[in-house]
């Protein structure tokens, strides 16, 4: 009777015992996999933010290439660098609602770039000024490889005189095209081409950071 009692209450402890461990075991799984569950939607959080500035660089790229055909073949860049001049690619309103519902203004956004003059040479270079605008579908011509980005270019023009009487004068215009996607996703590229003689080349080409 009493081995009984013994084997019965040594019954109880074992499954008590295995029903513990039973538990902590399940506990451990859980916490594992939601560990693994967070870590697998930050990589795709990281690799959605990766690829959605990809975009918006090669977007920016893609219109600051379309700016800089424009101003290679003009004969006049001062006429473009006035307020009446304008890209053919310059569409629509200039403020753009994104997918993500965020707001972008260009007016806001140039009024900031001209209260920062360049200054080259020690003397302040003419402010910048918005060339070129309009969504970045509307530029390729393809709406499905848009991914909704909305693009700007801003110019400024300058003239640079060379202390040589003998040589002629350097015709100095700086480009920089942004690109605004949903989510925060923003890129700026900008050049600077240089005209001597009526000769064009691309001084600079760089991503802005």
């Amino acid at each position: 009777m009493a081995g009984d009692l013994v084997r019965s209450a040594s019954g109880r402890d074992d499954r008590g015992s295995a029903l513990l461990v039973t538990l902590l075991t399940a506990m451990l799984v859980s916490g594992l996999a939601g560990a693994l569950t967070v870590v697998l939607m930050t990589e795709e959080a990281v690799e959605a933010n990766h690829r959605r500035g990809m975009a918006a660089f090669y977007a920016a790229d893609g219109l600051l290439t379309q700016v800089l055909a424009e101003l290679t073949r003009a004969t006049d860049w001062q006429v473009l660098a006035e307020e009446s001049g304008r890209s053919t690619f310059s569409l629509g309103s200039l403020s753009a609602r994104l997918a993500d519902g965020s707001l972008v203004d260009l007016t806001e956004m140039t009024a900031a770039l001209a209260d920062e003059p360049v200054q080259v040479s020690g003397a302040a270079a003419p402010r910048w000024r918005l060339y070129a605008w309009g969504w970045f579908a509307d530029l390729i011509g393809d709406a499905g490889d848009g991914q909704g980005l909305f693009v700007a270019a801003w110019v400024f023009q300058e003239t640079i005189v060379t202390l040589d009487p003998d040589d002629d004068p350097v015709e100095r215009m700086v480009v920089r095209a942004m690109a605004f996607g949903p989510f925060r996703a923003r890129r700026a590229v900008e050049a600077v081409l240089h005209r001597v003689s009526g000769v064009v080349e691309v001084a600079a080409w760089d991503l802005v950071r």
